[in-house]
């Protein structure tokens, strides 16, 4: 996430904030349960049933609201339409009890409407056996505000008619999918995205594939792809003021007419900032909606050149755990927003942090045969999940220590082919590595600084803390254990 601020008027409320919290934060409530889904196989009818459902989520062309574009600018407000936003939803089961898995064209949710969501499903997920609902974001950055943070200074930017229309959006693409469930073949394949991505803060570390879960119906009907991509999806760059989903948007429009298959996106691990290329320059482009389009183009054509024989069939078994848990929070910027209404994430007393309070989210498991789906509540830094950091040379912070990597905590419990689902179930921000975690001395969190490197540490602005990596590496290690046991 991007946002922008207006120094003085911050700085003063988060003063207030503070000695608010200072009175209120007076017990800890430290946080971590996890709960296992079990008897999600029927041995007597073990194969992989899969279902896709859609709907579009319309501009509100008549509303009480200004409908702002998130993700980079405060206060610019949508001027038109490349394509309207969708919830896109995927029923997976094999044999047994189902899940759903959700995702919603947006910058980011916070877990009050994930639970909004999950409530409304609550009667048909008993109905249809669904043990376990999973929302997340797909994080275009020409979507309309909903997190509230790119309106006018100190004022929520949600349009309240677009956020009901997103729950039930959310809703009928569940519906959906579940009524369009078919028994067929699960596969996975990867293709190497080469060039067509950009880290802008070192190490330069990311995973440059693209990951694809693809189903084939056993009645030969079009299938449904599943991708996974370290980007942001802001190929349209930060001038842009129409609405769209970006370039995954267009991904899915050239499966759907070159293959029939649907498709739902997923952004990894792109934290530290991961974005795709910009080749406007390159290919001599006018705009950058031709970029957008470029952009999708490349990635589609990167997984449509998969030979078949290649992509591996997964055996149809599958195993699913949540951690609900709690993270310090620190930044006194996002407990301003709390307490102007503007972020709605659930906090709770905690005596132990510098605002007196913490959040509350949860991290998901899903295991797909021996494909190991993480679904992760932020914006998680590559390196604290393949490895890779600063050394004390180099390093801001070489006293804080960074987490065990995700990858070697998922081979001790014998958990391989590690897949990331980010902005899941929640939006916490950025979830930055320890040893190279900065912050301004005379306005942390609210004033980006440069290191002695001269690299922008812009994203803690945007984080819960310093703590919170170690947080969800505890989290993703209790949902494992819990799973293997």
């Amino acid at each position: 996430m991007k946002k922008t601020y207006r120094m003085k008027l911050l700085a003063l409320l988060a003063a207030v904030v503070v000695l608010l919290t200072a009175v209120t934060g007076c017990a800890n409530g430290e946080t971590m349960n996890t709960e296992v889904f079990a008897n999600l196989i029927n041995e007597a009818n073990r194969q992989w049933t899969v279902g896709f459902g859609q709907a579009v989520l319309p501009y509100p062309e008549e509303t009480s609201d200004p409908t702002y574009i998130a993700g980079y600018n405060q206060a610019w407000e949508i001027t038109g339409i490349l394509d309207e936003q969708r919830a896109t939803a995927v029923w997976i089961d094999c044999g047994g009890k189902g899940i759903l898995i959700i995702g919603i064209d947006c910058v980011g949710l916070s877990n009050k409407y994930v639970e909004d969501i999950r409530t409304d499903l609550a009667a048909e997920c008993a109905e249809w056996g669904c043990v376990s609902v999973n929302v997340y974001s797909t994080h275009t950055h020409a979507g309309i505000d909903t997190l509230g943070l790119w309106g006018e200074v100190a004022v929520d930017g949600k349009n309240k008619e677009f956020q009901q229309t997103l729950v039930e959006g959310a809703f009928e693409a569940a519906r959906l999918a579940y009524e369009n469930r078919r028994p067929g073949t699960l596969t996975y394949s990867s293709a190497d995205s080469e060039d067509s991505l950009r880290d802008s803060r070192d190490p330069q570390v990311f995973d440059r594939f693209l990951h694809q879960l693809r189903f084939k119906p056993d009645d030969g009907s079009s299938g449904v792809r599943i991708i996974s991509y370290t980007a942001h999806a802001e190929s349209l760059r930060g001038d842009n003021t129409l609405l769209s989903r970006d370039f995954p948007g267009e991904m899915a429009d050239i499966f759907k007419a070159e293959t029939g298959d649907d498709m739902l996106y997923m952004p990894a691990a792109v934290g530290g900032l991961l974005m795709t290329r910009d080749f406007t320059d390159e290919m001599g482009f006018a705009t950058y909606e031709e970029n957008m389009r470029y952009t999708g183009r490349r990635l589609a054509d990167y997984l449509l050149a998969i030979p078949e024989e290649e992509e591996i069939v997964i055996e149809p078994t599958m195993r699913a755990a949540r951690t609900v848990f709690s993270i310090p929070l620190d930044n006194t910027a996002f407990m301003y927003y709390r307490f102007l209404g503007i972020l709605d994430n659930t906090a709770i007393p905690y005596k132990d942090s510098g605002t007196g309070y913490a959040l509350v989210s949860e991290l998901s498991v899903i295991t797909l045969g021996d494909y190991t789906l993480t679904l992760i509540p932020g914006e998680i830094f590559p390196e604290l999940v393949y490895g890779g950091y600063f050394d004390d040379n180099w390093a801001t912070s070489p006293e804080n220590e960074n987490p065990v990597p995700l990858v070697d905590i998922a081979a001790q419990y014998g958990f391989g082919n590690l897949l990331i689902c980010g902005l899941a179930n929640d939006e916490i921000g950025y979830i930055v590595t320890p040893n190279d975690f900065l912050l301004s001395e005379t306005a942390p969190y609210f004033d980006k600084i440069d290191d002695h490197k001269g690299e922008n540490h812009y994203e803690e602005t945007n984080s819960v803390g310093l703590h919170t990596a170690a947080k969800i590496a505890e989290a993703f290690e209790a949902t494992l254990k819990a799973l293997s046991n």
